[in-house]
């Protein structure tokens, strides 16, 4: 289980998180939807320990990383939205860089995200999509028990985001537990848990209320009906 405890973090006199707590369980997927620029990937960096909030407690089935910061690698898997790959390096390089040690990578991580026919090319000669399945393979390759999407299938075409689709519903059903920010309709019903941040709150999706017209107005108005997680 992870539990995320009254989080806080401001830049100067902007507060970007403001009281953000949350828990997911093992199998579960968290999704975080909102405007562009509201925090939303703050967070994330925040839980895979890139930046430190101001306040607040992390817990990666009870330790504290935020206490022995080395829980984040050993806990997380982190893909941001921009591109974290060395671009001069080959793609099996970048998974060795990234926490691949073994003399082969696993061959279903390789399967599952396409990269067989890959392995000896160089980063900078992928395409948009292609440096994104790495990144995502890159992050995986450990098999860390959670994973932090910062909108995964980006850049992605329709063929590959059902294939990234399918690959994190196994992820799940082995136990590991997913936080991603998204803004596919689909990633959000796959989800036990819509979280919408809006003024830097988070505020739970009910099932029954999980359409994108209603995630919309929540991201639009001021939230002050006791829905807060």
């Amino acid at each position: 289980m992870i539990e995320i405890r009254h989080i806080k973090k401001s830049y100067g006199k902007r507060t970007v998180l403001e009281d953000i707590c949350f828990q997911a369980a093992t199998g579960e997927r968290v999704v975080i939807v909102g405007k562009n620029g509201c925090g939303k990937s703050t967070l994330l960096q925040i839980l895979a320990g890139a930046i430190r909030p101001d306040a607040g407690e992390i817990r990666y089935f009870h330790e504290e990383p935020l206490k022995k910061r080395k829980l984040f690698q050993t806990c997380c898997g982190y893909v941001p939205q921009e591109n974290p790959l060395m671009e001069d390096l080959s793609v099996l390089d970048n998974l060795r860089l990234w926490g691949f040690r073994k003399s082969r990578p696993d061959p279903v991580i390789l399967q599952q995200f396409g990269l067989e026919e890959l392995l000896n090319r160089n980063v900078e000669l992928l395409s948009g999509g292609m440096k994104r399945r790495v990144s995502i393979a890159c992050a995986a390759i450990a098999h860390p028990p959670v994973m932090l999407l910062d909108e995964p299938t980006t850049a992605l075409d329709i063929c590959y985001r059902e294939e990234i689709r399918q690959w994190m519903n196994l992820y799940q059903k082995r136990g590991g537990i997913i936080v991603m920010t998204t803004h596919e309709e689909s990633e959000i019903m796959d989800a036990q848990h819509c979280l919408v941040m809006n003024a830097g709150r988070l505020y739970e999706v009910a099932d029954a209320d999980r359409n994108m017209r209603h995630i919309l107005e929540m991201t639009r108005e001021e939230l002050d009906d006791g829905t807060q997680v």
